[in-house]
Formats: structure tokens, sequence, C-alpha cells
């Protein structure tokens, strides 16, 4: 019984060192042949549907998911200087509506926002210390958390030119007027390859792992 007991303690911990040394392994390689952050999320280029005069906004039946044609006409104003036809700019689908029929709108105003979800690109913020490592037209294995079991390929097609702080406004300093010395992040844009037959949608969280400089 002893024996066996001692034979089960054995091979249990030959089994945890076997894991530790994998696990470290796998880190040591990751850190050796990428950059990887998980601070990174899919953007698209938001265009306003904005309202072309003053009046009541009319024949407005827009909602969140439509796909809307360049130069649709979406809806009409009807104010004092005449009806007005809406005209969507460019074709894309709606992901923020933000009025309803009969209501006064005025010029100018976003009435909705239309995105392309054919032409979308992940911002990955990485690490100033590691930002060396990264350079436009590396590849890059991407990972969207709606999407976990899909793998997504893409490349490096810009390099910020500032920081968070700067790009973002992020105060770099205390309440006290201390500088906090912080190691900052550097946005960098990424092409996403193919949607791999998934919807993606601006905002979902992303992990990548850019293969080094």
């Amino acid at each position: 019984m002893k024996s066996a007991r001692t034979l089960g303690i054995i091979i249990i911990s030959i089994f945890a060192v076997l894991v530790i040394l994998i696990g470290g392994g796998w880190y040591v390689y990751q850190r050796a042949n990428y950059v990887v952050t998980s601070d990174a999320n899919v953007q698209g280029t938001l265009v306003p549907l904005t309202s072309p005069g003053d009046g009541t906004l009319q024949n407005w039946n827009l909602t969140n998911g439509d796909l809307i044609s360049k130069n649709e006409v979406i809806g009409k104003t009807d104010g004092l200087t005449g009806t007005t036809a809406i005209q969507a700019p460019v074709a894309g689908t709606v992901v923020q509506n933000n009025a309803v029929s009969n209501e006064m709108v005025v010029i100018g105003q976003p009435l909705a926002y239309l995105v392309n979800l054919n032409n979308l690109q992940i911002i990955a913020n990485v690490q100033e210390t590691e930002i060396n490592n990264v350079a436009v037209g590396k590849t890059v294995d991407i990972t969207i958390n709606a999407h976990p079991n899909t793998s997504f390929t893409g490349r490096v097609t810009q390099i910020g030119a500032g920081s968070t702080v700067v790009t973002q406004g992020v105060p770099n300093t205390s309440l006290s007027g201390a500088f906090n010395k912080q190691t900052q992040r550097v946005p960098v844009y990424i092409s996403i390859s193919g949607s791999e037959g998934k919807t993606l949608m601006p905002g979902m969280s992303a992990s990548v792992s850019i293969h080094r400089n």
C-alpha cells in the first residue's frame, strides 16, 4: 500500500513537472516569436447619416443591422424650403439609429451611423517596450472573443505615431501633479484578411499575436 502511494506521488510529481516545462516552453516560444496583446478590438469607419435640412423627418424606417446601398434614399425632410431626400453617402450596415419618423430635425444632425462591415480592422495597443519588434507588413494571428474557435489572419498596416496618452488624451500625471512613469501603449492598425464566414462587428474584443520584426 505504501509503495503504491509513493508511486502515485512520483507519477503526479512527474506530471506536474512536465506541465510546468511544457507551459514554460510555450511561453518562451511565444515571447521569442510574437508580440502578443489582448488589448485589441475590431474597428470600422463610422459614416454619419445626417439631415440635409431643417424640418420634419419622414419615411424613416431604419433599424440596426439594415444593409444600405450607396445613394439609396432612406428618408426625407419636409420643411419651409420644401422636401429634401436623404441619401446614403456610402454603402454599409446601420450600427446605430438615432432618429424616428415625424420628429423635428435640423440640418447636419446625425440621424444614424453606417459601417462597411467588409472593411474592418483591428486596433491593438502594444506596450512601448515591444513596439520596436513590430513592423508594417508583418503577419498577425488574430482571435476574436466572439468566435474563440476560429483563427483569423491579418497584416500590420500602420503603427501609431504616438502612445494612447497622446491619441486618447489619457493624463500621465496624478492629482498631485506628479508624473506617473508607466509603460505606455502604442496603437497598431491591422487589416483582417477575411471574415472566415463569421459576422464581425465594430467593438468586438480581440487578441493578437504579431510575428516579430
